[in-house]
């Protein structure tokens, strides 16, 4: 069975994308299922895949369910051989990769791809250790209680490179942060980076999350 998770946030932040992906999933004979938190419940573990455009949402399901195949947007849409691309004609875009997704080689190798597919010219950061550990103010703030409980293991790791600041600090590291970016628009796939890319970058400058350009 393939369940297709639409991410809370996600629908709150780009409400209007969020519905085109579920219109598709539907489309794909997807079953669209509700909040990650009290829906993981609902999968067997066994030979299920699950989609998600969540990084929350993949730690939770991927800690509570190991045996089903947990999988990004980005990688589902990449392996169809008929999705129908827009074309960006060449505009080139930075992109910013997620600090919790450092280890998901193959959710960063599907973003570069269906950009790439879409005609975009990727700016790629430096790589320099704010860069690679940037994740919005995710890290920054205190993690939900309920996290630790769903996926104790993931989310202590997690705690270990946090670093609190208040909420004046954290507005003053985002536009400071923002000061890096040299392209008119700075694509991310993860909820918390493009909270924190809206905050902080300068007037003229956008933040877009690839399922945006994915779904215009």
């Amino acid at each position: 069975m393939r369940y297709y998770f639409p991410s809370c946030i996600f629908t709150k932040l780009r409400p209007e994308t969020s519905e085109k992906v579920k219109n598709f999933m539907v489309s794909k004979g997807v079953r669209v299922v509700g909040c990650c938190r009290p829906g993981h419940k609902a999968l067997s573990g066994w030979n299920d895949t699950v989609i998600t455009v969540c990084e929350t949402c993949s730690i939770i399901i991927g800690e509570n369910r190991p045996a089903a195949n947990v999988i990004s947007l980005y990688e589902f849409i990449d392996s169809l051989p008929d999705f129908s691309f827009p074309d960006y004609k060449g505009e080139r875009i930075t992109l910013q990769d997620c600090y919790r997704a450092k280890a998901r080689e193959t959710e960063k190798a599907a973003v570069r791809s269906v950009l790439r597919k879409m005609n975009v010219e990727i700016v790629e950061l430096p790589g320099t250790e704010e860069e690679i550990n940037f994740d919005g103010s995710f890290l920054l703030g205190p993690i939900r209680a309920d996290n630790f409980t769903l996926a104790p293991q993931h989310f202590a790791e997690i705690k270990k490179d946090m670093q609190p600041k208040s909420p004046e600090e954290i507005d003053a590291y985002l536009r400071g942060y923002c000061q890096r970016f040299t392209t008119d628009r700075v694509a991310c796939y993860c909820n918390s980076c493009l909270s924190g890319l809206v905050k902080g970058l300068p007037e003229g400058k956008q933040a877009v999350h690839v399922a945006e350009l994915l779904f215009m």
